[in-house]
């Protein structure tokens, strides 16, 4: 079954207004001078994991964006200073993840900045609904 015009109409939309809506909050942080916006996600995660800590595989599978190029985006947040890279204990091949102060410190000076924007662009098109059934409907979509 094909979708409907209606269907085609939201699919579109859903993927244009998300592609503008992050290229405007990148634009923000970058005024602000602070990182990218796929930063503050790889900090958020690694700053609600239990320890602070994940393997990159765990951190892959919670992450918002796309994942090519992750190895390169956290070699230049280590660089940065924002994200250690240490041996993991029970398996001396792998690797893990943690938070730094210093990314501590950046993730909440990008909250600033990117939580009001959340607020301005999802208080735009949920004024007078449920956003528990609006997160709902729209986590119904992850596969």
């Amino acid at each position: 079954m094909y979708p409907t015009k209606d269907e085609t109409k939201v699919w579109v939309a859903l993927n244009l207004s998300q592609r503008g809506i992050y290229r405007g909050m990148d634009s923000a942080l970058k005024a602000e001078g602070l990182p990218p916006l796929r930063w503050y996600d790889v900090l958020w995660e690694l700053e609600r994991a239990k320890e602070g800590e994940l393997r990159p595989r765990e951190l892959e599978k919670s992450l918002i964006f796309e994942q090519s190029n992750l190895s390169r985006l956290l070699r230049r947040m280590v660089g940065e200073g924002f994200v250690d890279e240490a041996t993991f204990k029970e398996d001396r091949r792998g690797k893990v993840l943690r938070i730094t102060e210093e990314g501590r410190q950046v993730r909440a000076r990008m909250w600033k900045v990117y939580g009001p924007l959340i607020h301005r662009h999802i208080s735009r098109i949920t004024d007078g609904y449920d956003l528990k059934f609006t997160a709902s409907a729209l986590n119904s979509l992850i596969g």
